[in-house]
């Protein structure tokens, strides 16, 4: 079992945990300028300069994880994020353009565990079982990420205020760092030559259509929290707000340990079209709920149906990487899955803000996101897919 590979299970809860501040500083920020200031179109936007500043600058983090190695990038990365988390309260209650400059400093300065993670897996589990097995549970602990860190940042701010949700946040982005970078295959990590064929850039190859597959699946899911927050306003809910996305999260989890069952040997390419396909299908599920329903515990419970599916894209989307990047590359190519999700999420949630009062809005934007990842799937070249046999 992979679990028993030592590193696997340090790597795996630290890298969790050190991730938690990129879904709690969103939240928090969003509580905090509401709070100083009373504007919630203020928050939102400086909510959103840290999920996108983050997402935009992955493949530059990565170029350097794969340059220097994961302890002289992601270690002063560390420490200058959580500082800057702690300062932001301060910030906030000063000046607005201070507030946004130090969330925009903070997400600049985000260590990229994520990346890093995937790109030690190859180090450390030599057999191709072992590291489809790895990415598996490395897509587990997203779910429960995505799951834990909004819970997490509602309790804290609910009891403690939103400072102390940041202080939180601070705090477990510099542990879990700091347990990732003072393992072994993170102390040891060697920089692997770069070839020649791996000079050119890599989004004019076959990386371009897995950042086009997974921006659909993070369009769906912007979509998804606007629509969420829509249903607790119409129905004086504010449980809804949360629920919304933790069930789809939920429905993630469970994708994950299924596939980690289930998963049949074959192209990866298959597996993507297939996932993509269903996840299609599987958001209608869920509108055709809120069409009859909009606030039932049905519609609230249809959530998990597209959840399924989402994990076996992106965990499609992480073995082809896996399996097709130059060695010098790896991060910096999961690093581009990880902007691609991220920038599809803020433009998702972007549109639907705007179309809240229209038709397309609610739960039809995000099934129109995953028509374009299941038409990015389709065009991905078949030819470039490897294959997932063990």
């Amino acid at each position: 079992m992979v679990l028993a590979r030592p590193h696997v299970v340090r790597l795996l809860a630290a890298t969790m945990v050190g991730r938690l501040p990129t879904v709690m500083v969103p939240v928090a920020v969003i509580l905090l300028i509401t709070t100083t200031s009373g504007s919630l179109a203020t928050g939102g936007l400086i909510g959103a300069v840290y999920s996108l500043t983050a997402a935009l600058s992955q493949p530059a983090k990565g170029r350097l994880l794969d340059r220097y190695g994961p302890v002289r990038i992601s270690g002063p990365g560390a420490a200058l994020h959580a500082a800057t988390l702690l300062a932001l309260p301060y910030a906030a209650s000063t000046h607005r353009t201070g507030a946004a400059a130090a969330v925009m400093f903070a997400a600049l300065t985000a260590p990229p565990l994520e990346a890093g993670l995937r790109a030690l897996w190859p180090r450390i589990l030599t057999a191709p079982g072992e590291r489809r097995a790895a990415v598996v549970l490395d897509s587990t602990c997203s779910g429960l990420v995505f799951i834990t860190g909004p819970l997490l940042t509602g309790a804290l701010a609910a009891v403690h205020g939103p400072d102390a949700a940041l202080t939180m946040a601070a705090v477990l982005g510099a542990a879990g760092a700091a347990c990732v970078l003072t393992s072994v295959p993170a102390r040891s990590w060697r920089p692997a030559s770069r070839p020649v064929r791996a000079s050119g850039r890599l989004l004019t190859t076959w990386l371009g259509g897995l950042v086009a597959v997974l921006t659909g699946t993070g369009l769906a899911t912007g979509a998804m929290n606007v629509w969420a927050v829509q249903l607790a306003d119409e129905n004086n809910d504010p449980a809804l707000t949360g629920l919304v996305p933790a069930v789809f999260s939920l429905g993630a989890l469970i994708g994950s340990v299924l596939l980690a069952h289930r998963l049949h040997p074959g192209g990866a390419r298959r597996h993507l079209v297939a996932g993509a396909a269903g996840l299609q299908a599987a958001w209608f599920v869920p509108l055709l709920a809120a069409h009859h329903q909009p606030a039932s515990s049905v519609t609230v419970a249809a959530m998990a149906a597209p959840g399924l599916f989402h994990t076996v894209v992106t965990t499609s989307a992480v073995l082809t990487v896996q399996a097709l990047a130059p060695a010098g590359r790896r991060a910096e190519a999961y690093a581009w899955l990880i902007l691609a999700g991220g920038s599809g999420h803020a433009l998702g949630t972007a549109l639907a803000g705007a179309l809240s009062a229209h038709p397309l809005g609610g739960p039809v934007l995000p099934a129109l996101g995953a028509a374009l990842t299941l038409a990015a799937a389709l065009r991905t070249p078949a030819h470039t897919a490897p294959n997932l046999r063990a």
